[in-house]
């Protein structure tokens, strides 16, 4: 009885050894394949031209904020205000972007025989948050540089905590959109323009916490509003917390992921018959 019982414990080691080997030989194959860093040409010039967006887009603002004589909101670098605001809702942005595309109708046919959809979801979205921190981490480095101390964050472990946020949000927001862009094709259109627009209502250019108390309670409804200020908590010290609820946003991430899923998974047979 011993002996049986150990043969079969023996065999389920096996078995979850094997299937985890497989699965990693899986992601590295698709790592590699999504991203060819072996010739280094669609890494370098897409995810990481997609990671230079928010970079323009910080400077724009700032350049025009400077133009019209406006002070940061809080803190002494606009760069460095409006950057902590930009950047993580651009991870946001462009994970979901990446991911309906990577569930696309046409973009399962040169799958591997034993690839899924969480495969793609997983590799698209860490090739992503890669190219993200790349080109975020050197800006914040810059500005070290350059003499902006507080481009250095205090608390490195809550700033992580507060990006894995964003890259949820992204992922949840892409396996719906997903869905929905199957069901209702002009979708793919408006999404990208719809994300890009909800960036002026998230607080990336001023302090939400300092609006009446009026419009303070709309903004408080917008998760991605907890999460930027979270963010911005990993740098300015006193930065004001009162829309900050770490677990509102971690919430409403995992119900979007959740929510994604069950979609994906309860249509995907007729949304196949479909294609």
């Amino acid at each position: 009885m011993a002996g049986a019982i150990r043969k079969r414990s023996h065999n389920q080691a096996g078995f979850w050894r094997n299937a985890l080997q497989t699965e990693a030989r899986v992601l590295s194959a698709l790592f590699f394949r999504e991203s060819e860093t072996r010739r280094g040409r669609r890494f370098s010039l897409g995810y990481i031209a997609a990671g230079l967006e928010p970079l323009l887009v910080i400077i724009t603002i700032t350049m025009v904020f400077y133009t019209i004589g406006r002070q940061a909101p809080y803190g002494h670098s606009l760069f460095l205000f409006i950057a902590t605001g930009v950047f993580p809702i651009y991870l946001f942005i462009h994970t979901s972007m990446r991911l309906r595309g990577a569930l696309a109708p046409g973009s399962h046919r040169k799958r591997y025989p034993i690839e899924t959809a969480f495969d793609h979801i997983l590799v698209h979205g860490v090739l992503h948050i890669i190219s993200t921190a790349l080109i975020g981490c050197s800006f914040f480095a810059f500005l070290y540089w350059f003499g902006i101390r507080e481009a250095l964050p205090w608390d490195p472990l809550n700033a992580l905590l507060a990006v894995s946020i964003f890259f949820l949000f992204g992922v949840g927001a892409g396996i719906i959109n997903s869905v929905i862009a199957r069901l209702f094709p002009p979708w793919d259109t408006l999404w990208p323009a719809l994300a890009r627009g909800s960036l002026h209502f998230s607080a990336p250019y001023f302090v939400a916490a300092y609006e009446p108390p009026n419009v303070r309670w709309y903004f408080g409804l917008n998760p991605v509003i907890h999460a930027v200020n979270w963010f911005r908590q990993s740098f300015y010290f006193f930065y004001p917390n009162q829309l900050t609820t770490a677990s509102y946003p971690l919430a409403f991430a995992i119900v979007m992921i959740v929510v994604g899923l069950l979609l994906e998974a309860g249509m995907r047979t007729y949304l196949e018959d479909k294609e």
